[in-house]
């Protein structure tokens, strides 16, 4: 924003007062919207970023080079907090979702000691078969490998055989095998949670390559002299990177 004063102040000097107003503007912008220490307004800061590159655009076309490279280093430094406020919000998530996976890992641990307990009980009873199923599901929970989809099945198996056990009068069992398939369905639930945010923060990583890609695409334009096609290709990063920011969920909307 100090940059953008210093060459307001300068467009006044040389007369040119339109230019300088329409500087000021966007340094108005700037200002609001990396203002009050609060969060980020992501949509705020990338209105503002697009407009000092328009104000550079316009200064260049007026011969306005030192002022348009003040433009040019707003815009570098709106950039910069856009990309670190990006980096912030993805080393929290990341931090969220190895939370997440570890509390998935102690939860598997807690169902795969019940489902052993059980398979103790119905075999001690003399329901060797049954407590084969049981047996089953300690072993995946123990792998390591399971998926949420299976959890889901080994949960629904889970409340069939409790579902079995009670039509052959075998209440107190059936008790017991119930409680693992309602452990069952709760680790299925947070294993799907997990699941989805890995996906999420493939999909965000391939985004990233898309624009870092877009980036050097236009770099490239701009150096064989192309530079309408280079704007062009700028404005697709920058759609790719709004659909990014902030940290949030993916707007599919947006991304497509």
């Amino acid at each position: 924003a100090s940059a953008g004063h210093a060459a307001a102040d300068k467009l006044r000097e040389d007369g040119c007062e339109e230019l300088a107003e329409m500087v000021d503007e966007v340094v108005e912008s700037v200002e609001h919207a990396l203002g009050g220490g609060g969060e980020m307004d992501v949509e705020e800061v990338e209105g503002a970023l697009g407009d000092a590159k328009a104000a550079a655009a316009k200064l260049r076309a007026e011969g306005k080079e030192e002022e348009a490279a003040k433009m040019d280093e707003m815009a570098a430094k709106l950039e910069g907090a856009l990309e670190a406020h990006r980096e912030a919000e993805e080393r929290k998530q990341e931090a969220e979702l190895v939370h997440a996976a570890a509390e998935v890992a102690e939860q598997a641990a807690e169902v795969a000691k019940a489902a052993g307990e059980v398979a103790a009980k119905l075999e001690a009873a003399g329901n060797k078969e049954d407590a084969e199923k049981a047996r089953e599901w300690q072993g995946m929970l123990e792998g390591g490998h399971e998926s949420g989809e299976d959890l889901e099945k080994a949960a629904h198996d889970a409340h069939e055989l409790a579902a079995k056990l009670r039509l052959e009068g075998k209440e107190a069992e059936a008790e017991e095998v119930e409680k693992v398939a309602l452990m069952l369905d709760g680790a299925a639930e947070k294993k799907l949670e997990v699941e989805a945010m890995e996906k999420e923060k493939e999909a965000k990583q391939g985004m990233k390559d898309a624009a870092s890609a877009g980036h050097a695409a236009a770099d490239k334009l701009r150096e064989d002299g192309c530079e309408e096609l280079a704007e062009m290709v700028d404005e697709v990063v920058e759609s790719v990177e709004h659909a990014l920011g902030g940290g949030g969920e993916m707007d599919v909307e947006e991304v497509e």
